[in-house]
């Protein structure tokens, strides 16, 4: 299920192949990874845990999940990172400046000696090539930034290094529009190319990020290399290992001795890994979990049924037993999170309400089917979730069938628009900071509506938030859209929660690397052994 960031969206965390640690020249069945071990004295090589696979296709144009876009930013580079007006940070661009009225006009000053991996020179026409892809590929991660009402951002370029991005509309968030999930391809190794996606260059990648693949293994295991002519100096740590994962408690052991040096960690195991000597970093990502209903079913057409399920249903008793303790997360209530400074709560919160969810469940037409209720196996906190759910709807007498599947399978499924297998499943995304990233989860022709909505009053709402100049004008608009997608009652939000993660005391440059929402790390390029 999508995470935006990243019109972007955000899977569920992906399974791996089974837990395995490669000491230094382990060999397994597809040979010897070298890599020094973390007791060497020489200490050349930083290994974190991933619950799934990113991959071997990165590209600008379908990466959106956790695992595949934390790849993506190790070998490429966006033009900037946005986090908020007071919290940019200029990389592939130096400077930007924004048209004061009239449709908006970004122009982007490209910072200049920024070489491509093959030492080729980076250029405008990087720029355009990625963004021109963008706009053609109605499929592509983030489409919805450069195309409004069908009429599409259109680049110019003045020189090699200033490029100008000239929007139909007046938009509100251009620089976050260009940033979020937004990495630039070489023009130089794609040209010609119909597509970037399913692409076998995707597979040898050439970047300007801080990292550079040197072996991927399906299931098991990337490998990269330091880029040493990375832009922003050459990177503290030589190697990086992403390890795959399924096993969370062998990895939770590795992480004790130092096989591995971090771990996305649950709340539960923060406080004894601590007291293990491990540092717990616990970091806000503006995530929201939910629950959501498939219309494409036939079993959920009835609102009265979908009203008397979200009623019957008891959040806090989800998260209590899926985190513990309020310091990790929050009750949520809207599609979007707390801090998002278009947020409400004046909509229709589905507080558990067990007489008027028999009250709605009396006027449901026909008898009462079996609920089927999807979740990923192997995520723990939605496990619970999904167990809680379960004993609140038997309380007013629906028999939920529970459906463990591993991440890819229910990803491939929720894609598929067609699918009728379950009619409730978990997911989560994280989708940036302005709402209008939000759309493509919510609007009827988006490919990650996986809740299947076909509102045309809805759809309209989302139209109008994305070219409103007034500010007033469009918090309410945005307002609007919360309160109408509570009344559909087809998405139930549950919890913003807290990413906590776990790493051996011997890593420094945390701060520095920054951990920001779905990528983990900013720069690990800054990441050093002490």
């Amino acid at each position: 299920m999508p995470t935006k960031l990243f019109g972007k969206a955000m899977p569920v965390l992906a399974a791996g192949a089974l837990f395995f640690f490669v000491p230094a020249m382990a060999v397994n069945a597809r040979g010897a990874l070298p890599q020094a071990a973390p007791s060497s004295a020489v200490q050349d090589t930083f290994i974190i845990a991933l619950e799934g696979d990113p991959g071997n296709d990165i590209n600008t144009i379908t990466t959106s999940g956790r695992y595949d876009l934390s790849l993506e930013r190790m070998l490429y580079s966006p033009l900037l990172n946005y986090y908020g007006p007071n919290d940019i940070t200029y990389l592939l661009a130096e400077s930007v400046d924004l048209s004061s009225s009239g449709p908006t006009v970004a122009t982007y000053h490209l910072r200049k000696g920024v070489v491509w991996s093959d030492g080729a020179p980076f250029t405008a026409d990087d720029v355009i090539f990625t963004f021109e892809h963008i706009v053609k590929a109605d499929y592509a991660n983030g489409h919805d930034n450069f195309v409004f009402d069908g009429q599409p951002v259109t680049f110019v370029k003045q020189d090699d290094y200033t490029v100008e991005l000239r929007y139909p509309v007046f938009v509100s968030n251009p620089l976050e529009a260009a940033s979020a999930e937004h990495f630039i391809m070489p023009k130089h190794i794609y040209a010609g190319d119909a597509t970037l996606d399913n692409n076998p260059k995707n597979q040898k990648p050439v970047g300007t990020g801080p990292y550079k693949l040197a072996e991927y293994a399906a299931g098991q295991y990337v490998k990269l290399v330091a880029n040493d002519t990375y832009f922003l100096g050459k990177p503290k740590i030589p190697n990086m290992i992403l390890q795959i994962v399924s096993d969370l408690n062998a990895a939770k052991l590795a992480l004790q001795k130092g096989e591995i040096h971090a771990l996305s960690i649950t709340v539960s195991d923060a406080e004894s890994l601590k007291s293990s000597g491990l540092n717990i970093y616990a970091y806000p990502e503006d995530r929201v979990g939910y629950l959501c209903v498939n219309l494409t079913s036939p079993r959920v057409q009835d609102i009265n049924l979908r009203k008397a399920l979200f009623f019957a249903l008891n959040r806090n008793e989800m998260n209590i037993g899926a985190y513990v303790s309020t310091d990790y997360y929050a009750n949520a209530y809207s599609i979007l999170p707390y801090a998002n400074p278009f947020f409400t709560d004046d909509l229709e919160k589905y507080e558990q309400d067990l007489n008027k969810a028999r009250q709605y469940l009396a006027q449901v037409s026909g008898a009462i089917p079996v609920i089927r209720f999807a979740y990923t196996a192997n995520n723990p906190q939605q496990e619970v979730q999904a167990m809680v759910a379960q004993q609140n709807l038997r309380a007013i007498g629906v028999t939920v069938e529970l459906q463990g599947q591993d991440a890819a399978s229910l990803q491939n499924k929720l894609m598929d628009h067609s699918n009728t297998d379950f009619e409730l499943f978990l997911g989560g995304y994280i989708m940036g900071i302005d709402p209008g990233n939000y759309q493509p989860l919510f609007f009827s022709t988006a490919p990650y509506n996986y809740a299947r909505l076909n509102d045309a009053e809805l759809d309209q709402l989302w139209i109008a938030g994305s070219v409103e100049a007034d500010a007033a004008k469009r918090v309410e608009i945005y307002h609007e859209i919360q309160r109408h997608i509570a009344d559909l009652a087809a998405w139930y939000p549950i919890v913003t929660n807290k990413r906590i993660l776990g790493v051996t005391s011997n890593i420094g440059g945390i701060e520095d690397a920054r951990l920001i929402p779905i990528y983990t790390f900013e720069d690990m390029s800054k990441l050093y052994f002490k």
